[in-house]
């Protein structure tokens, strides 16, 4: 349970962090650099000059949107790693090598068990990917470029608009 909590608490933190850094408006942004990538990506597989043109006029003004992105997301993967660093070493230290948990036979995950025991490291990825997802959702927060508070995501935005 300790380190289950321990994975829960810093997916929290990381995902709080997260949460602190984008704001509504950069989520936003996301979705039309999205949105310009797959009409650059269709426009290019099917040769499409008019828009792969057009496309073109707007590359600049994405490159700055992405740079904005990255930099943001640079400093809340150091966030994250340096919680990791940090809490991981200190569990590591008391949990050891020892066997915190079985596999099922016939169910080993390279890097996660081996012999069927699942070892501290093993546990804590297992528990932090998996308490990962329902706490970004509980934080309203989305790592795929979803909007926050509920809002449309960007496929559901372009499809609105290509209607409109």
């Amino acid at each position: 349970m300790l380190i289950s909590g321990a994975a829960a608490a810093m997916s929290a933190v990381t995902t709080g962090i997260r949460r602190l850094f984008f704001k509504k408006e950069d989520y936003e942004k996301m979705a039309e650099i999205q949105a310009y990538n797959r009409q650059l990506m269709t426009a290019t597989r099917q040769k499409d000059q008019k828009t792969l043109q057009k496309l073109q006029k707007k590359k600049e003004y994405i490159a700055k949107l992405n740079a904005e992105i990255s930099k943001k997301n640079l400093f809340t993967m150091f966030g994250s790693l340096i919680i990791f660093f940090t809490v991981y070493p200190l569990l590591a230290g008391v949990f050891g090598t020892a066997a915190v948990g079985v596999m099922p036979p016939g169910l080993d995950i390279p890097f996660i068990s081996q012999n069927h025991n699942l070892g501290f490291y093993g546990w804590f990825i297992l528990s932090f990917f998996g308490v990962g997802s329902p706490i970004s959702k509980l934080l309203g927060v989305s790592m795929t470029g979803g909007m926050v508070d509920g809002e449309k995501k960007s496929k559901d935005k372009e499809q609105g608009e290509e209607a409109g």
